[in-house]
């Protein structure tokens, strides 16, 4: 998880006085049992991992900076990332090798507004999982609909707690138009960079967006978030072109 300075936020947050909540989840639940974990091989003795989630049978939505080998200023080999949905001290419900992987046109390993709002991939599976997947919201739809607490969650795995998911509930959103992030007071510390934003409505959970940085401690602790209507084209055309490996 990157911390992001110098970005001025909206007074709605701050004028909020309560935080989002801890809640409990259990991994073998849909739609947690979509949530895993991105683990990225960097090298010899060099292994990293983020949080995220899978939005179609053979796609997965996480961070790009997840998929970034700073030391050697290079994008890391698709072959060197592996998807482990709903893991849980040693158990999970389904994994699968990465085959390839598209990020934001553009973007740049970099914590400026302009470069945190393309900080998406999304990476195509070498075969498809057995799990029901979360849909997207609709690119075209307010992706934080009222802008103040909603019924939002963010489940994923943080190093400090890298066996097990966990999730805040009732999150503070507020939507940027541009550069288009979303704001929100989720929770945003290192392995959970790339979990994604879940609108908890009566059709269902929706991803609206992917978490992908954080404020520095003392600073309001606010996270940013890269909103569905970013990747949700991209998304829809990649469904489209992948077909069953054969």
């Amino acid at each position: 998880m990157r911390l992001a300075p110098g970005l001025v936020f909206g007074t709605l947050l701050a004028s909020l006085p309560v935080a989002a909540e801890e809640v409990a989840v259990d991994a073998g639940v849909w739609p947690y049992t979509a949530v895993g974990k991105l683990n990225v091989v960097l090298g010899a003795n060099r292994r990293a991992f983020c949080s995220a989630t899978l939005i179609a049978p053979r796609l997965v939505l996480s961070a790009a900076h997840c998929l970034w080998d700073a030391p050697r200023a290079r994008w890391v080999g698709p072959q060197s990332v592996h998807f482990v949905a709903g893991w849980r001290q040693g158990t999970y419900n389904g994994h699968a090798a990465a085959l390839t992987y598209r990020t934001g046109p553009g973007y740049a390993f970099g914590t400026t507004q302009a470069d945190l709002a393309k900080d998406w991939a999304l990476i195509v599976l070498s075969e498809p999982m057995d799990i029901r997947p979360v849909s997207l919201a609709p690119a075209n739809t307010d992706d934080a609909p009222g802008n103040g607490r909603q019924e939002v969650r963010r489940a994923g795995y943080s190093h400090a707690r890298a066996e097990r998911m966990s999730a805040q509930g009732h999150c503070a959103v507020e939507n940027q138009p541009e550069p288009p992030l979303l704001l929100h007071d989720c929770r945003a510390i290192p392995g959970e960079s790339g979990s994604a934003l879940l609108q908890m409505g009566e059709g269902g959970p929706t991803v609206i967006g992917v978490l992908v940085a954080r404020r520095p401690e003392g600073t309001g602790g606010r996270s940013l978030a890269v909103p569905v209507r970013s990747f949700r084209e991209e998304a829809d055309r990649m469904r489209a072109e992948l077909s069953p490996v054969r």
